[in-house]
């Protein structure tokens, strides 16, 4: 990141003969795309996490590009001492509403976790894994949720809120409490991580796959993972004659704090969205 806000692809790690960079899942080389050619700044809002046994460290971020906010994750995998594989991800459509919750990570995703109290790789594997297993299968059940679980999307808090509470996302407006569906609206922000999933709200997911990286970090008790959601234009539930919904894919990195094998914290950002058949930049004939 120090080579990236010094536009210096010299002053970066060594880099592997054969290695492989996206950036917004398109293949590219080192000192292209928007973060290695634009004004890049750090903030105070980083959360890292690192696996040394599969030898990957990633990044979510809020940076200033171009001396505006962006949501950023970045991916690297390090082999006998070189990168062989860089994975970049933003997004600038940021609002100024969610900087609050994008100031400060949350100290259950950045604080390291005593010896004697952390958990496996298997649980932390499983219980990351198990939040987009329940998405997929419209069961709340499934996921290992502590029942104070919390989740950000892009900056916002989308569950638990207290009310009136929440606000619709992606958008940063607040949802009219005068209009039914306004009201609707409020009722969902308040609802826990698996209560919305029980009610079907994202039975749109045809399936969150490729989940390509698992980063799982022990001495902080965080599983990150980089997937792509992929929407078909159909909805489990729907009428045979419902119209199409939401035809798109999109590129999501999610980090969960995981303490005593259940999720307590679950950070969402940045979301990349493509074009409905695309892929994930990294795994032959992802996207559909």
């Amino acid at each position: 990141m120090n080579a990236i806000y010094k536009h210096d692809p010299k002053a970066a790690p060594p880099l592997s003969i054969d290695l492989r960079m996206t950036e917004n899942t398109g293949r590219m080389d080192v000192g292209e795309g928007m973060l290695w050619r634009n004004k890049v700044e750090p903030t105070p809002f980083r959360i890292y996490v690192a696996d040394p046994v599969t030898g990957q460290v990633a990044l979510q971020a809020r940076l200033l590009i171009g001396g505006r906010s962006a949501l950023v994750a970045v991916r690297l995998k390090v082999d006998r001492g070189h990168i062989s594989e860089i994975e970049q991800l933003y997004d600038r459509a940021i609002n100024d509403a969610a900087i609050p919750l994008l100031t400060t990570p949350r100290p259950g995703l950045v604080t390291d976790i005593p010896t004697a109290e952390r958990t496996s790789r298997e649980v932390l594997a499983y219980a990351a894994n198990s939040y987009f297993d329940a998405l997929e299968g419209d069961d709340g059940e499934i996921a290992a949720f502590a029942d104070d679980c919390v989740r950000h999307e892009n900056g916002y808090q989308t569950v638990n809120n207290p009310p009136p509470g929440g606000r619709m996302m992606p958008a940063p407006f607040l949802p009219d409490s005068k209009t039914p569906q306004g009201q609707e609206q409020l009722k969902t922000s308040m609802l826990t991580c698996a209560q919305q999933i029980d009610k079907k709200l994202f039975s749109y997911m045809k399936h969150i796959r490729p989940r390509h990286a698992l980063i799982i970090d022990q001495q902080k008790g965080v599983a990150t993972i980089f997937c792509l959601f992929v929407h078909d234009g159909t909805r489990r539930g729907a009428a045979p004659d419902a119209p199409p919904g939401m035809l798109m894919n999109a590129m999501i990195v999610e980090s969960f704090g995981i303490r005593g094998g259940k999720i307590h914290e679950v950070e969402a950002m940045p979301f990349v969205t493509v074009p409905y058949g695309l892929g994930d930049g990294w795994t032959e004939g992802s996207g559909r």
